[in-house]
């Protein structure tokens, strides 16, 4: 009977374990090598529907003013592999900018300061933890404005991990080890500094 049991119980606990949230992020944001903030994300699952929320802070002082700050969060809610809805509130030097969508049928409509915008239901955004969105043919939103954005994706995949290059605007290098997981990025700042993360 107790063997009857847990094998009866395994399928539970396989669907329990896919369903799991992954583990929280953390990242130090630094700029030409000293440190100016953070990036986290944290993860919650519940009733199959998985949140993630993304909080990027920064703050850059010269001779002890601040000179520039930027506090960006965004919530996100996935249901497998399609994004439910997406809230996002940049507030940058004093000017806030949000951005929402939600998926509608067979799209999602992303609103913003320009407007309404009907996606691809597959569309999702640019807020790095998930690997599965930087791939040929995702239509990909740049929360902080609101909008579509096209780079060219470069993929590789050095020791077991995979390197995503995006090409166009900014431009951006994002690293995930072997499981998929966000280990690593770099961009070049609106002053064309260098900015990286390290994990905290």
């Amino acid at each position: 009977m107790r063997r009857r049991a847990l094998l009866a119980a395994v399928p539970a606990m396989l669907a329990a374990e896919a369903l799991a949230a992954p583990a929280d992020l953390a990242f130090r944001i630094l700029r030409g090598g000293s440190s100016v903030g953070t990036h986290r994300v944290r993860f919650r699952e519940e009733a199959g529907l998985l949140e993630a929320v993304s909080d990027v802070q920064i703050e850059v002082k010269l001779m002890g003013f601040t000179v520039f700050r930027y506090n960006h969060r965004t919530a996100e809610l996935w249901r497998g592999d399609r994004m439910v809805s997406l809230s996002s509130r940049l507030e940058k030097n004093g000017t806030t900018t949000v951005c929402e969508a939600r998926a509608e049928g067979e799209a999602l409509v992303l609103r913003g300061p320009e407007g309404a915008q009907r996606l691809p239901a597959q569309a999702a955004p640019l807020t790095w933890w998930r690997m599965a969105t930087l791939r040929p043919g995702v239509p990909l939103i740049d929360p902080r404005q609101a909008q579509l954005v096209t780079p060219e994706l470069r993929i590789t995949r050095p020791q077991g991990g995979t390197r995503v290059v995006l090409v166009g605007g900014e431009g951006a290098d994002v690293l995930y080890d072997a499981a998929g997981t966000w280990v690593g990025f770099a961009t070049t700042g609106e002053d064309g500094s260098a900015v990286r993360y390290e994990r905290a």
